[in-house]
């Protein structure tokens, strides 16, 4: 008898958008990116967005300011590409993912086209879930991240053998590093989780403290122990 399948993991071309941030600062990128997102006539809600920042003033507080600006116009940021390690940092503490700079191919020099193939096939990028996960169900990322962009509701179960990131309200159950991966995390914008766990340590919430209750949490395994912090 053959062995039914229960689950299976797809591969798809999802559109990611990059945006290159040219200011220094955010004084005047709320009413920018307010137009942008306008004229782009929905075609940048709810959209991933990776942040590209170069200059070398653009500091973490504004990447902060600028993460939530881009929310309140119903944009989601799933990671940056910058060489300043400062951005980076903060990205990694916010459970952003880091993206490396595009390799672009010349026409003039073909023979490298087949060592730039190779370099991105073993790139593995995170998995993306566009819309709310409802209870009862599972959604699993094989091998990687797992980032949600949707509401997970109470019941559902958020399962990666890497890093998981949810950028609004988790109600459901959170498992990272299901493999053993002690340095996978958890993010979770607006945290209402039943339960989350790494690499197998798990706590389970009853009730949820008003200290991590609708804030933006991460979570980390360290010495054996979650660890609980607010962003």
């Amino acid at each position: 008898m053959l062995k039914q399948r229960l689950i299976e993991v797809h591969a798809y071309d999802e559109a990611i958008w990059t945006l290159k941030i040219l200011s220094r600062t955010t004084d005047k990128l709320q009413d920018e990116i307010a137009r942008l997102v306008e004229k782009g006539k929905g075609k940048f809600r709810h959209a991933p967005i990776v942040l590209e920042i170069e200059n070398k003033h653009f500091q973490a507080n504004e990447l902060s300011v600028l993460i939530e600006i881009l929310a309140q116009n119903q944009a989601v940021v799933i990671g940056i590409r910058s060489p300043i390690q400062e951005l980076i940092d903060f990205a990694r503490f916010a459970g952003l993912a880091i993206f490396d700079k595009p390799v672009v191919v010349s026409k003039k020099e073909p023979s490298k086209i087949p060592e730039v193939v190779h370099q991105n096939q073993e790139q593995k990028l995170p998995k993306i879930v566009v819309g709310r996960i409802t209870a009862s169900e599972q959604v699993l990322s094989k091998d990687g991240d797992l980032v949600l962009l949707g509401e997970v509701e109470a019941g559902a179960d958020a399962i990666a053998h890497g890093s998981i990131t949810t950028y609004s309200t988790m109600r459901g159950s959170v498992f990272a590093g299901i493999n053993g991966d002690q340095e996978a995390t958890i993010f979770i914008h607006s945290f209402d989780a039943q339960l989350v766990s790494i690499a197998g340590v798990y706590k389970q919430f009853d009730t949820v403290p008003n200290k991590l209750q609708a804030h933006s949490v991460r979570v980390s395994l360290k010495n054996g122990k979650l660890k609980f912090k607010t962003v």
